[in-house]
């Protein structure tokens, strides 16, 4: 049901950043108790998405006093509204630091990379160790070059955690395989009317297994956000912008 079909709830919007709703997960891991992280992804931060918005979708996320702040891609739609959100990134201070993979609209920006530098650190098919936690990221696949089977090493890491832009199971080859998967790209649908959304009538089918919420891909725990800004039409209906707060456990 998750691929074609999914749960709508009550929510209207033509408001880039209006109604975010925090959402909560829980991972055991006795190793890492006590470590959050929060995820939120899809910003596509533009003309429309004002500045007060940016700033209050940042500071909703370091209230949550996450221990690292993971961005899932698609930062802004144009360089002008790339800069303005960069802005915001002060507001966050995380002590392990702000971590982002690539999205499939963010090559589309010139200099992008160079842009990100300092505010975040873009993780392309490589992986740091943060006290025990492996945080690996996967390059798009629409401009990029994934190699899912170059993140993660086989390490004494205490958990694995992957952020990957498209909700899709991944080869890891040799490579050693995340304990849980962070991904966006479908906005939740952006627009679900009963349950169906864009993704009914078969749009995009190879850029996603699943729409919205937890999942299993490729036999592992996967958290597929409704990201935050809109895409091409600036509406959203029963699909509210979330950001997630992911917290280890005993």
């Amino acid at each position: 049901m998750g691929r074609f079909f999914t749960a709508p709830r009550r929510f209207f919007s033509t408001t880039p950043g209006e109604g975010v709703e925090t959402v909560f997960h829980d991972v055991p891991c006795p190793a890492l108790a006590g470590m959050k992280l929060a995820f939120f992804s899809d910003i596509h931060a533009s003309r429309r998405f004002t500045d007060a918005a940016m700033e209050a979708l940042f500071a909703r996320v370091a209230a949550m006093q996450a221990d690292v702040v993971c961005i899932g891609g698609d930062f802004a739609e144009d360089e002008e509204s790339l800069a303005r959100l960069l802005r915001c990134f002060p507001l966050l201070s995380p002590p392990l630091g702000v971590y982002a993979c690539p999205g499939n609209n963010d090559p589309e920006i010139l200099g992008f990379a160079r842009m990100l530098s300092g505010h975040a650190r873009l993780l392309v098919n490589e992986s740091v160790l943060l006290e025990g936690l492996r945080l690996g990221g996967v390059d798009e696949r629409k401009y990029g070059h994934p190699r899912p089977e170059a993140v993660f090493p086989h390490d004494g890491a205490s958990a694995r955690v992957l952020l990957a832009h498209y909700p899709v199971a991944y080869d890891f080859g040799a490579g050693a395989r995340p304990d849980l998967q962070l991904s966006g790209h479908t906005h939740g649908g952006q627009f679900n009317v009963l349950g169906i959304t864009p993704y009914t009538f078969f749009f995009e089918p190879f850029s996603h297994a699943w729409i919205s919420g937890e999942c299993t891909l490729g036999g592992g725990r996967t958290i597929v956000s409704d990201g935050i800004g809109m895409s091409r039409v600036t509406l959203r209906v029963g699909a509210p912008p979330q950001v997630h707060c992911i917290r280890f456990t005993k």
